[in-house]
């Protein structure tokens, strides 16, 4: 279980690099509100005020980093309690940046493998729309699939098992993922768009054992049908 937040004090709210830096911005307006004035009134101060939003940018992403680098030590270490409660607070801190974003994968991760479905899914559908990881977005959108057959929701197990199909980077890992396409169309019984994968697959995989072997069995599957 998570342990709850405790209150924050100015002093501690004043040492956070972002919320230390807008007391810092209104301090530099206050004290240089004439100077700004001279040289352009409202243009300089918008121009300040970008340079601050984008320092602040920056040291948003470096505090994200170093929690996400902090909670997969602990994941490495199999201490998933502590790795917990830090990717809580990366999501809920910095759940905008990519970091952000990665820590709320791994948390769902957490979640899956802990059977809790309804807590996992939100977060591989943030990843799944927002993240820039070709390998974790293909990651959970398989996640999604598989969390909706269990609901068992076929259109969007197969939906989501689509988009893993097309983010694929290589030719191998997009007929894997077909592969697990197949099942689905097969357990909705759609027999069209599973031959014409079978098909694609027999075409552009022919000289691949592996992935001949997984066609044959997933051909087994459609004749029992």
């Amino acid at each position: 279980m998570l342990k709850p937040k405790r209150k924050i004090t100015r002093d501690e709210i004043k040492k956070d690099s972002f919320v230390e830096s807008v007391f810092q911005l209104r301090t530099f307006i206050k004290e240089n509100r004439q100077l700004l004035t001279r040289i352009g009134g409202g243009i300089g101060l918008l121009a300040f005020v970008m340079i601050f939003l984008s320092q602040s940018f920056q040291n948003n992403q470096k505090e994200a980093q170093y929690l996400l680098t902090k909670s997969t030590l602990f994941l490495d270490n199999g201490d998933s309690q502590n790795a917990k409660i830090q990717l809580q607070e990366l999501v809920d801190e910095y759940g905008s940046t990519e970091a952000g974003r990665a820590g709320g994968f791994y948390l769902g991760q957490i979640y899956f493998s802990n059977n809790d479905y309804e807590s996992s899914l939100p977060l591989f559908q943030v990843y799944s729309k927002k993240g820039k990881n070709t390998f974790l977005v293909i990651s959970a959108n398989e996640a999604i699939s598989n969390i909706y057959l269990y609901k068992n929701d076929m259109k969007n197990a197969i939906k989501y098992q689509l988009k893993a199909v097309n983010h694929s980077n290589t030719n191998k890992l997009k007929a894997y993922n077909n592969l697990k396409l197949i099942e689905l169309y097969l357990k909705d019984s759609d027999y069209d768009k599973s031959n014409k994968i079978i098909k694609d697959l027999r075409s552009n995989h022919s000289d691949d054992v592996d992935i001949m072997q997984k066609v044959d069995y997933v051909i087994g599957l459609m004749m029992k049908k």
